[in-house]
């Protein structure tokens, strides 16, 4: 991977275990002036202030934009709205909005230096990070050209950051980079794993002298050293394709040598789906969240094998998006986004790694919120990214939004091979393109609706069986709630030239992207046949889509070409438009234009 482009590259990490960690932010934030716990609630656009020990509701404050991260800055509360592109700080005591500031496209993670003199903000739709001064409020970039980066954490001078689907930690220092691998250099437990591809970075989190970090292991490419399962979802006990990891190094930068690996897919409590959350547990513990899963599992750091490093799971609410400590490591709280509760885990009990308990939280409490979206949409949410569905999966390894997280997309090229499909590779389509009207779905068109392609997936690549698995609510959950993202800002004068070329007779785009939808609905043979391998084969392709383009690389149903501009102007796509006739100019202008919608 290329190094971030303002920057150069590192000979060496700058941080060291000496060094003060400074606070990574959370979707759930205990605020011990105001003596509240602040949770985002991202469907509404508020944040919520809660009693501790009742959970009973003592406030919203409205901040808009999809907020999903919060963080104490000197006696503040910021949070970074997604969508909205802000960052906002709150008076938690006063519980009101103070000032507010547009920083970047899509702020997400947050983390405050140790001595508070910068917050740093991970923008995953502009690919940069910011530094934002708590005095001034004013913003300022120090790295670019990063990879869909969404968690951040900061160690004495250095800034680490977490690519979702670049599936790097890239450390920022001294106007340099350095890029941690997350792929294990030496897994004696299941050598395969050093094959693999890492992604969908979620949480970093400096604890116990080493940096942790929540992702995701993938076989995508087929060639993986090991015989696995011909699905996703059945799989021989620690085998999976997709695995859920938390990865430790050193604050020097050194791997640990600690496994990565925690969960097991034999039918037991240890099934876990989608790591999104960390929280530090002392001496030497951490909570990992699990989204698909519902579940919270402690896992030991100090652990030498996988069998051993799960000590306990906990079942919360639906969604669990956050973790908070409280100062005494008594209680934890749990952000759990997709039913609006907030569970609390009582941690006093021995942690002596000896057996993994499953316990219920003590308490899961639903706070009252303003319906937004109907409730075939939020079922619809709740069975996309659902794990422990067995008619959907049987094992708990994997949910929808394993693939599409948000709806979205991986950033993968999956090589798929099923006893029910041929060989083929495909790229994750982002289902913000899949809304109603732009039937039919996948690359080849092959499914009327989506409910076609619910139940398709589930039986042929899932291992479940689709019985009492209503598909039409995912249709309504990506009508509703599924969204682009927000492109960076560009040229409005060249973008407006660019919709002209599109536009026009001879780039010839929009006679098949027709808006608004960006499809004509039809199947087209672009690629020429001559070009395709066997595993690539497709006759004619369906029209997809144009939403969110700019962050889509790599395009093509079998992800061939790594830019727009190639995608426009390859050979071996004579049929793809007149866009390679383009001169110089025009086509600079209409690739400004796809990377605006």
């Amino acid at each position: 991977m290329k190094a971030p482009a303002v920057l150069a590259v590192l000979a060496a990490c700058t941080a060291s275990p000496s060094e003060t960690a400074g606070t990574a932010s959370s979707s759930i934030v205990l605020v011990p002036d105001a003596g509240r716990l602040a949770v985002v609630d991202p469907d509404q656009g508020t944040v919520s202030f809660l009693d501790p020990d009742t959970l009973a509701l003592t406030g919203q404050v409205t901040v808009g934009g999809e907020p999903h991260d919060l963080v104490l800055v000197a006696g503040e509360l910021w949070v970074s709205t997604f969508r909205g592109g802000e960052v906002v700080a709150i008076d938690p005591v006063a519980m009101a909005v103070t000032r507010r500031a547009s920083v970047c496209s899509g702020p997400r993670g947050m983390a405050v230096a140790h001595d508070g003199s910068f917050v740093a903000v991970a923008c995953e739709w502009s690919g940069s990070v910011m530094e934002i001064d708590p005095g001034s409020f004013a913003a300022t970039e120090i790295a670019s050209d990063l990879v869909r980066p969404r968690a951040i954490a900061i160690v004495g001078d250095s800034t680490f950051v977490g690519e979702y689907t670049g599936g790097d930690v890239i450390e920022l220092a001294g106007g340099g980079a350095r890029t941690l691998s997350l792929v294990p250099e030496h897994a004696p437990y299941r050598a395969a794993l050093e094959h693999m591809t890492a992604n969908l970075v979620e949480a970093i989190l400096p604890a116990f002298g080493e940096l942790h970090v929540a992702h995701e292991l993938v076989n995508h490419t087929g060639d993986a050293s090991e015989v696995v399962a011909d699905d996703y979802g059945s799989v021989l006990d620690g085998d999976p394709k997709i695995n859920p990891a938390v990865s430790s190094f050193d604050l020097a930068c050194q791997p640990t040598g600690a496994p990565v690996l925690y969960a097991r897919f034999d039918g037991s409590s240890r099934a876990a789906s989608g790591p999104v959350a960390l929280a530090a547990l002392p001496p030497h513990y951490l909570l990992v969240a699990h989204v698909s899963s519902n579940s919270v599992a402690v896992i030991d750091t100090r652990a030498s094998s996988p069998d051993t490093r799960e000590v306990a799971s906990y079942a919360v609410g639906a969604g669990p998006s956050g973790i908070a400590v409280d100062a005494a490591n008594a209680r934890a709280f749990v952000d759990n986004a997709f039913d609006g509760s907030v569970s609390v885990i009582d941690l006093s009990w021995p942690l002596d790694g000896a057996t993994a308990p499953r316990y219920a939280a003590r308490q899961t409490l639903v706070r009252a919120q303003a319906p937004v979206y109907s409730a075939a949409a939020l079922a619809g949410r709740k069975l996309f990214y659902d794990a422990t569905n067995s008619h959907v999966t049987p094992s708990g390894v994997l949910a929808c939004a394993t693939c599409h997280p948000s709806g979205g997309d991986d950033g993968l090229v999956w090589f798929i091979s099923t006893s029910d499909i041929p060989t083929k590779r495909r790229r994750t389509p982002n289902l913000a393109n899949a809304h109603t009207g732009t039937e039919p779905y996948h690359w080849d068109g092959q499914f009327a609706s989506m409910a076609d392609l619910v139940h398709g997936t589930v039986t042929d690549l899932m291992a479940g069986d689709g019985l009492l698995v209503d598909g039409t609510t995912v249709q309504a959950y990506i009508d509703e709630i599924v969204a682009p993202p927000v492109p960076p800002a560009g040229d409005p004068a060249q973008i407006a030239r660019g919709q002209a070329v599109f536009a026009s007779a001879q780039a010839g785009c929009a006679g098949c992207h027709v808006p608004p939808l960006g499809t004509d609905g039809k199947r087209w043979s672009v690629l020429s046949p001559m070009s395709l391998s066997p595993d690539d084969a497709v006759t004619e392709t369906n029209t997809p889509g144009l939403e969110g383009l700019f962050l889509l690389a790599p395009y093509f149903h079998d992800g061939r070409s790594d830019s727009l501009r190639d995608l426009l102007t390859r050979s071996d796509a004579a049929a793809h438009g007149g866009a390679a006739g383009l001169s110089p100019t025009d086509l600079d202008d209409l690739v400004a234009y796809l990377r605006s919608l």
